[in-house]
């Protein structure tokens, strides 16, 4: 690492006069789905996040960041720390920062920029020494056994001040310095909870765990009563939907039994953790007012995950904490994602992958299918480009990054429309059917395919029910018939920190008007059929252009039509579509 230059007092700081930011980056709330603001233009964040040391390594970084431009990224999530920022008490150093700014506007990258404060991944790592050092003055998170983690409690008013002061420090130095908006979003602390037992142990966490439960939680879930969690509404249900007594006494006796084993115990952490976070992330907006998020580390019923993170089966207590986050993130290292997404969309929540597998197809179906706002695999230092199925991800990743990032405007204009969907597939899967407009559309792998040419001739056999989608190279599956019975097969297998399967694709759809669709995706074959109720006598192609965009303007380069006028989306390439159909 590079010898950080002598550290400054910064004397006064936030006595320092705000600055006025005249196309300060915001999230536009105004259509039914939040849209990213980037000088006053929709922006989605289409990037990747850094390893957690890389930021110490400005060298590294430099590469880095030049990787990322290469792969058509426009934002790269990446770290302030805690331990350089405030190496001593009261003195600041942002020197690391500003290299980091510097580097990103060179490759002309926003950034997304991630607060390691109390809570990286659980632990409290990159808290600096003076703080690691002294746990009478900075409580720790205690188990039942009375042993104490390097995890900050977050029952601690010296722990969260303390968290506040080095970050407010941080936002007075961005609005000196970063005049240019580079950064465009803030994470606020990562990954809060706890493997090791379900709640806190030490002194101020007991008195709170035998007190009767905040008034902001009994607020929240009054205004909330028949919309909250299932789980969570329940157990509510369960005791009375009372608004007065302990947490046990609101929400049931904690133990191991049931979906959620020690309920009470993670919801009571998540609400506290909410606070701690809300209040550091408010500190930081009174001074600089940017759209801010933390993220969770994922749930699994063999309970090996932080207990207390934020998931959506305690999201709503996270949300009751305060209102100084505008959202909270999922880290995505999972490929069930209509699971995933749908139960993070509840309560109204933004949705935006801050980590994820190396998966194209997520990217496509977040965006297309959920309105993300952005989408970022994790550890673009650490991807091994000698392996053939990273190589045609990261091919894959660069064409749709280069392509979305053209149509920014036409797909944010469709977010929380049924002129936008997603199309997605990940063997094994059940054959799947979305809608758009008067059309039904069935979804499979366009690598199943056999060779048959038929001159059209599927078009008479189905009549007026199925035109198919087939392989670029003119090779296809039969169409199905209108009786066909959907393939029941087990849902995508969760593949947690692991590689993903071959044969996997999604689709961006649009619909641009009554019978013309734009389509941008890989890998899927699709079979389009008019809803049933519908009359015609024939249905057909008027034309399959393959093009670009530019500018959210779709260019054709090629026509596809006689033996290949069937076309589907090759799982090598990234295809851009133009259909257009007719009925009469």
């Amino acid at each position: 690492m590079a010898n950080l230059p002598k550290i400054v007092t910064t004397l006064g700081i936030l006595l320092i006069p705000l600055l006025s930011f005249a196309q300060r980056p915001f999230l536009d709330k105004s259509g039914g789905a939040a849209k990213m603001m980037v000088q006053n233009k929709p922006f989605i964040m289409l990037g990747a996040e850094i390893h957690n040391s890389t930021g110490s390594d400005t060298a590294g970084l430099k590469k880095v960041l030049k990787q990322a431009k290469a792969l058509n990224m426009n934002t790269i999530l990446a770290y302030a720390y805690w331990e350089f920022i405030e190496p001593e008490e009261g003195k600041f150093n942002f020197w690391l920062l500003d290299q980091l700014l510097q580097s990103a506007r060179k490759e002309k990258l926003k950034i997304a920029l991630v607060w390691f404060g109390s809570w990286k991944s659980t632990t409290s790592s990159y808290a600096p020494a003076w703080v690691k050092t002294n746990p009478q003055r900075f409580p720790r998170h205690t188990l039942a056994d009375g042993k104490t983690l390097e995890i900050l409690s977050p029952f601690s008013a010296a722990n969260r001040d303390a968290d506040a002061k080095a970050y407010a420090a941080l936002m007075q130095h961005l609005v000196a310095v970063d005049k240019e908006h580079t950064v465009i979003l803030l994470q606020t602390e990562n990954e809060p909870g706890c493997f090791q037992g379900y709640r806190d142990y030490s002194p101020a966490a007991l008195q709170a765990w035998n007190a009767a439960v905040p008034a902001p939680v009994t607020t929240y879930l009054n205004a909330n009563k028949g919309k909250l969690f299932p789980a969570l509404e329940k157990a509510w249900a369960n005791n009375g939907y009372k608004i007065q007594g302990t947490w046990e006494e609101l929400f049931g006796k904690s133990s191991a039994e049931g979906e959620y084993p020690y309920y009470s115990e993670e919801l009571f952490m998540a609400y506290h953790y909410s606070t701690y976070i809300n209040h550091v992330a408010a500190q930081g907006r009174k001074i600089l007012d940017l759209p801010t998020f933390c993220n969770g580390w994922l749930y699994n019923k063999r309970g090996t995950y932080p207990h207390g993170t934020i998931n959506p089966h305690v999201l709503d207590l996270y949300r009751a904490g305060g209102t100084a986050l505008d959202f909270y993130s999922p880290n995505v290292y999972t490929i069930d994602y209509d699971d995933l997404f749908s139960k993070y969309k509840t309560g109204g929540n933004i949705l935006f992958i801050p980590e994820s597998l190396l998966s194209p197809a997520g990217v496509l179906y977040a965006i297309a299918e959920y309105d993300a706002i952005g989408f970022a695999p994790f550890g673009i230092d650490g991807w091994n480009r000698n392996d053939e199925q990273v190589k045609t991800n990261l091919k894959l990743l660069t064409e749709i990054n280069g392509t979305l990032q053209q149509m920014q405007g036409l797909i944010s204009s469709k977010f929380n429309s049924s002129q936008m969907r997603g199309a997605y597939f990940a063997p094994p899967a059940r054959n799947k059917e979305i809608e758009l407009g008067d059309y039904k559309l069935s979804i499979g792998s366009s690598a199943d395919f056999r060779f048959s040419i038929d001159f059209g001739k599927s078009l008479e056999q189905v009549g007026k029910q199925v035109i198919s989608f087939a392989a670029l190279s003119g090779q296809d599956d039969p169409a199905p018939g209108p009786n066909t019975p959907p393939v029941d097969k087990p849902a995508p297998p969760a593949s947690p920190f692991g590689g993903l399967p071959k044969d996997m694709g999604a689709a961006l759809i649009i619909q641009n008007a009554a019978d013309e669709f734009y389509i941008v995706g890989y890998g899927v074959k699709l079979n389009f059929a008019l809803k049933e109720g519908i009359s015609f006598n024939h249905l057909g192609f008027l034309s399959i252009d393959e093009g670009y965009f530019k500018q959210d303007q779709f260019i054709a380069t090629k026509r596809w039509n006689g033996d290949e006028q069937k076309v589907s989306l090759s799982g090598q390439q990234l295809s851009v579509l133009k259909v257009r159909l007719y009925r009469i």
